[in-house]
């Protein structure tokens, strides 16, 4: 769960930003309008920015795992079937 902490402030520091930007185009919105997008701007993108960044990684790991259960049939095969000597 260590990798995870890095997107999330990553996410965090970019919905900050994007908030900011929100914020500066609807200066002149009626407060509740305003209040309320910057909650679901924020929360759309810093679970977009966490999920993308983490299925990235389990993605990565998972190819991983895959690779070694491939080499492990192999070699299991090749002692199965008495190949080994």
């Amino acid at each position: 769960m260590g990798w995870l902490v890095g997107y999330v402030m990553a996410s965090l520091a970019a919905s900050f930003i994007v908030v900011r930007v929100l914020e500066y185009i609807f200066a002149g919105a009626t407060g509740w309008v305003v209040s309320t997008t910057k909650v679901g701007t924020f929360v759309t993108v810093w679970t977009a920015i966490t999920t993308a960044a983490g299925m990235r990684d389990f993605t990565s790991r998972v190819r991983g795992l895959r690779r070694l259960g491939d080499r492990t049939s192999k070699r299991i095969e090749v002692l199965t079937k008495g190949n080994w000597r």
